[in-house]
């Protein structure tokens, strides 16, 4: 089978990684071939070591002119047995593409379309019938689809986000290694976020939470991995909180489950989130986690269980429930949770196999009656 998967960006980010994923198995019995809308970021060489061809489009600004044309032009070349989209403009896009074609074509979100505006949600529900099948990487994704942007129900396939057991998982060896090598002591409790520094994960936030923390323990550390336009308003923050010796901002790393490993306790803040895959690689480490109330989050961090939900920005809360994982009794009970719960994370690229075949043959066949009854 021909597979041209059409992507916004190659940067890093959730929806780049499970591209990553996803392309690493299907490049095994398939001819893959990967178009990029933006200029190539880090994820295009691991793609294109992987075995599959990757080219940009060099879309740049905000008004990409030529892009259609340019995107049906690699359509043509390659005649592709399906076409899989991933994030906004590469859905739209690839929609305008393969319009009319008789093209078979799969989209994938990976990102929260309730908080984009008005115009952008109309663009989508005008060209949503384009496609062969949506695959909603969340719960909360699927029902905002089909009971919001009045998706066909049939057509609109949940099939959550996955993270490779292979890669995550805890390892004692690796913690210690990781905590000497950056000077972390036993005493030290170690919050990570691992997430773009984007006003969306709204990192701001764990930091203000964390000086109310470090005021009472002075023993406490916070760790960003990741980049991101915020960096500039987190390091003033924290040159101004007299916090540089407590808060690394370790920037893009390969390795996330090494960082993982070396920290306690997992947080995001996002105000907008669908379902996002640091939170499930922390969770097969085995970390206590502290999320925002926002996409399928909710349901897979059990308030009080392996971790706390709060409002996004309720910097109060959130200090609070950092404080009471410093105690590694409770932060233990919590890690138990969080490795019982990761057991229901699916393989999801051996899943887009079949679905990939299913659809291939006009095969697949999808339910969602609970996204209608809620």
């Amino acid at each position: 089978m021909k597979i041209l998967y059409v992507i916004t960006s190659t940067h890093t980010g959730g929806a780049e990684k499970a591209l990553l994923a996803l392309v690493s198995q299907t490049v095994k019995k398939n001819t893959v071939k990967v178009v990029c809308l933006k200029p190539l970021g880090p994820v295009a060489e691991e793609l294109i070591r992987c075995g599959a061809e990757v080219v940009s489009l060099s879309m740049t600004g905000m008004i990409p002119f030529g892009v259609v044309r340019k995107l049906e032009r690699e359509i043509k070349s390659f005649q592709p047995d399906l076409v899989h989209a991933m994030l906004y403009r590469g859905i739209q896009f690839a929609r305008l593409s393969c319009a009319g074609k008789g093209i078979k074509l799969i989209s994938s979100p990976h990102f929260d379309l309730s908080k984009r505006n008005f115009f952008c949600r109309f663009i989508d529900k005008m060209l949503k019938n384009i496609d062969t099948l949506t695959v909603a990487e969340s719960f909360s994704t699927a029902r905002y689809l089909v009971k919001q942007q009045r998706y066909n129900k049939n057509k609109v396939f949940l099939l959550p986000n996955g993270a490779d057991k292979s890669v995550f998982f805890r390892d004692d060896t690796l913690r210690e290694k990781m905590r000497r090598q950056y000077h972390y002591q036993p005493e030290n409790t170690v919050f990570i976020s691992v997430a773009r520094l984007a006003p969306e994960k709204n990192p701001i936030t764990i930091l203000q939470a964390f000086r109310n923390v470090y005021r009472v323990s002075p023993q406490a550390r916070l760790v960003y991995v990741g980049e991101g336009i915020e960096r500039g308003k987190l390091e003033d923050f924290i040159r101004r909180s007299g916090l540089n010796e407590a808060v690394l901002l370790a920037g893009e790393q390969p390795q996330i489950n090494a960082w993982l490993n070396l920290a306690d306790v997992f947080m995001l803040s996002s105000i907008e989130e669908s379902l996002p895959l640091s939170l499930l690689e922390a969770l097969q480490v085995g970390l206590p986690c502290i999320v925002s109330n926002v996409g399928d989050m909710p349901l897979w961090v059990k308030h009080g269980k392996n971790g706390f939900v709060v409002n996004s920005g309720d910097i109060s809360l959130l200090s609070c429930f950092m404080t009471e994982l410093l105690s590694p009794k409770k932060r233990k009970d919590m890690e138990d949770a969080s490795v019982l719960i990761s057991q229901q994370i699916t393989d999801t690229p051996l899943q887009y196999q079949h679905l990939y075949q299913q659809v291939d043959l006009n095969s697949f066949h999808v339910k969602t009656d609970k996204l209608k009854q809620e």
